[in-house]
């Protein structure tokens, strides 16, 4: 009654052309408070015009005065028309800051997800806006926080920093930050938890890791798997119905060897347990005979050289919790960043090449070998722009089409049998195996030459597959361990 009553009173003084006159894009580039309250006599507050509501429309807009207006009178802070976003979501695709801190002190929910899935500390960081994303940490991260860790770091004097982030008994989510001495820390047993604080395994740190070698013989059995992109549920599943763990995740694969091609970084939300499961089953692998092979990919280098474009939010604001930068992370002196440092981007197990990307002809040409290309990337993962730039063998490397940390030929079809058989052939190789671009099923390409294994684990069961090699035969398996013998055919890419 009051509103109507104070509308009446405001339309007694807007001229009779103004009432009839404006459309929905004009009233939101007014800003004449009577063009306003002239068209919300004759619409209601909340209608939608095709994608947008009004409020949407002007933060997208950045009209916050109208925005103001609007929320008084009753506007649905978080409202969705066809297009699936909110005004919040709007405001921070287009940069206008001022308008999502209004919707924000205004009651929005940034986790509600778009269309793709994206919630507002997504649409911050792949619009680069980071002066938002950080507003957002401030006043809403903590919804986003969760048990995670440990996060490990060498200091000088022997001491070891512990930081990690737990759940208390009042469900509260808490950072916990302590040094210890050494060098007994190395017969410590370090715990590391599921999202909801559960104890998923234990396990010991090691003396700073020497690089690995790069070439091994066949073992009679090779479990292989790609692109698990913080997907722990995922990967532990694989390994348990493989029989290469067991439900304690201690190492049952004996003599086997268990090559990941890299991707375990960005995207999905438990990211620090599986490299922590990969690093204790490395140690358990090498006591039984066997090997564990954690092959960089374009993800790893990325995260290790400042790219953060697809890291899940959460830890950027674990990070805060300790007063750190994300990149602080995995810095050379974490146990996890010094441990990936020394990893390798190309392996060759038997007669089979290993590397996440693949091997262009531009790339071949530069006849690199299996050691000198491990080495470029070891020398360079931290290396300034310019000095890469510098050195043509490691600008071959990291390119970023047609080096084999992100190479997409094989699948995308822009390569022949003849040329990847002269690839091999400089490797003195039958066959390679990749990750990266994404196939529906685990595949052979080329008349068997490649095996193409990044099949989209987070579409479910049935996606989650990996390559097992027994006895020199190749198949795809699932979470179940039910083998399907490898027909060469074509891949598609997942949409």
């Amino acid at each position: 009654m009051y509103r109507t009553l104070m509308l009446s009173s405001l339309l007694l003084l807007v001229p009779f052309t103004v009432l009839n006159a404006q459309s929905f894009q004009e009233v939101i580039e007014s800003e004449d408070k009577n063009v306003w309250y002239a068209y919300l006599a004759n619409n209601d507050v909340n209608t939608c015009n095709g994608k947008h509501s009004l409020l949407s429309a002007a933060a997208k807009q950045g009209n916050l005065s109208l925005m103001k207006v609007l929320l008084k009178e009753g506007a649905e802070v978080d409202q969705r028309c066809s297009g699936g976003e909110t005004a919040l979501m709007l405001a921070t695709s287009n940069q206008k800051n001022h308008a999502a801190k209004i919707l924000l002190r205004s009651g929005a929910n940034p986790m509600h997800k778009d269309a793709l899935q994206r919630n507002t500390f997504d649409l911050a960081l792949e619009n680069e806006n980071l002066q938002l994303f950080n507003h957002l940490i401030r006043t809403d991260g903590h919804s986003l926080a969760k048990p995670d860790g440990p996060f490990l770091f060498r200091q000088e004097n022997n001491m070891l920093a512990h930081l990690q982030i737990v759940k208390t008994k009042k469900d509260k989510i808490r950072a916990m930050t302590a040094s210890l001495q050494g060098p007994f820390y190395y017969n410590r047993l370090w715990k590391c938890h599921d999202q909801e604080g559960k104890e998923l395994f234990s396990f010991h740190i090691r003396k700073k890791p020497e690089p690995t070698p790069a070439e091994f013989a066949s073992p009679e059995k090779l479990l292989a798997i790609s692109d698990i992109e913080g997907n722990f549920d995922a990967f532990a599943n694989l390994l348990k119905g493989n029989e290469v763990i067991n439900d304690a995740y201690e190492w049952t694969y004996g003599q086997g060897h268990l090559v990941l091609l890299g991707d375990f970084f960005d995207r999905g939300p438990q990211v620090t347990e599986a490299l922590w499961l990969v690093y204790k089953l490395e140690a358990e692998a090498k006591k039984a005979g066997g090997r564990v092979h954690f092959i960089l990919g374009n993800h790893e280098t990325m995260n290790l050289r400042g790219d953060f474009r697809y890291v899940e939010p959460k830890y950027f604001v674990h990070a805060s919790l300790f007063n750190l930068q994300y990149a602080n992370l995995y810095a050379p002196n974490s146990i996890l960043g010094e441990w990936l440092r020394t990893k390798n981007t190309m392996v060759k197990i038997g007669e089979t090449l290993f590397c996440h990307g693949g091997i262009s002809q531009d790339f071949v040409n530069r006849q690199l070998s299996i050691q000198r290309v491990n080495d470029i990337t070891r020398k360079y993962i931290d290396a300034d722009p310019t000095r890469l730039r510098n050195d043509d063998a490691a600008k071959a490397v990291f390119n970023t089409s047609k080096g084999i940390l992100w190479y997409r030929g094989y699948v995308q079809n822009k390569t022949n049998s003849e040329k990847v058989a002269k690839s091999l052939g400089f490797y003195e190789a039958r066959n390679i195996v990749v990750g990266h671009t994404p196939v529906n099923e685990i595949s052979q390409l080329y008349d068997g030459q490649v095996i193409a294994i990044d099949v989209p684990h987070n579409m479910g069961e049935e996606h989650q597959q990996a390559l097992l090699i027994e006895y020199n035969q190749m198949y795809a398996v699932g979470m179940s361990g039910k083998k399907r013998l490898l027909n060469t055919s074509t891949a598609k890419i997942t949409p």
